[in-house]
C-alpha cells in the first residue's frame, strides 16, 4: 500500500476530517445517557467516541445488548434534530474543489448514518463536488471496511478508476478500515484521533495545507 502522488480516486471520512461535527456528537451522548439515569462522563472522555460505530461507543462505555440498542436509539433520536450543524473544518471546501477541478473522483466513506452523510454533503454544497456519497448502514455487519469497498465500487459503477485509491481520514478507525479493505490511507491532525490512533497511517498531513500537497499532482 504505498503512497503515490497519482491517486485515481479519493475518499474523505466525514466526521472530524470533513466536519467538525464532535459538539453535536458529544451532547448527543451526554442527553441519552441522561435521560437513561445513567453516568455521564466528562467531554474529555466522550471527545473519543466522536467518530466510532455507535454500537462499539456505546459497549465500550460498558453497555450491551438490549441497554446497547435503546441507548443508540436515544442517541440517534437526538442527533437527527442536530446533524445538520457542524461546519467545515477551515480551508476543507476550498480543497475539495480544487481535487474535483483537477479532475479526481471523489467520494465519502464514513461510518455516520448514510441518509445523514447524503443530506449533510447536500447541505454543505459538496454534493456537487462529490461523485458518490456513502456511509454506513442498518447491516449488523456493515463496517468502515464495508463502507469503502461500497464507495469504491459504486465509483467504479460510474465508470471511475479505482486502482489507486486512498482514503482521508482522522481517527484509528479509518486506519484500520482502510488497511482491511486494502487501501491506503492518510491521517489528518485536525480531528479526534486519540492514543496513537493515526500510527500506523501511511501518511500524516498536520493540516489542509500539508493535505493538498499530499493529494494534488506536483510540477
Amino acid at each position: 500500500m504505498a503512497l503515490t502522488d497519482a491517486w485515481t480516486c479519493i475518499l474523505f471520512d466525514i466526521d472530524g476530517t470533513l466536519v467538525d461535527s464532535a459538539p453535536m456528537v458529544i451532547r448527543a451522548f451526554e442527553e441519552s445517557l441522561g435521560a437513561a439515569g445513567l453516568p455521564v462522563p466528562d467531554r474529555d472522555h466522550l471527545r473519543r467516541y466522536v467518530g466510532p460505530p455507535l454500537h462499539w461507543s456505546f459497549c465500550d462505555l460498558g453497555y450491551a445488548d438490549d441497554r446497547a440498542s435503546a441507548l443508540i436509539e436515544s442517541y440517534r433520536s437526538l442527533y437527527d434534530s442536530s446533524f445538520l450543524d457542524p461546519l467545515p473544518f477551515p480551508g476543507i471546501l476550498d480543497l475539495v474543489a480544487e481535487l474535483d477541478e483537477a479532475g479526481y473522483p471523489l467520494g465519502t466513506a464514513s461510518s455516520k448514518q448514510h441518509y445523514m452523510a447524503v443530506e449533510q454533503m447536500r447541505h454543505l454544497g459538496l454534493d456537487a463536488r462529490l461523485d458518490v456519497v456513502v456511509g454506513a448502514t442498518e447491516d449488523p455487519g456493515c463496517t468502515k471496511a464495508t463502507v469503502i469497498a461500497d464507495a469504491l465500487g459504486r465509483l467504479a459503477a460510474l465508470g471511475h478508476d479505482v486502482s489507486r485509491p486512498v482514503l482521508v481520514g482522522d481517527s484509528i478507525w479509518d486506519v484500520e478500515g482502510a488497511h482491511e479493505a486494502g487501501i491506503p490511507v492518510i491521517g489528518v491532525g485536525w480531528g479526534y484521533s486519540h492514543d496513537g490512533g493515526l500510527d500506523n497511517a501511511d501518511a500524516y498531513a498536520a493540516d489542509v495545507d500539508a493535505l493538498r500537497t499530499m493529494l494534488l499532482p506536483r510540477g
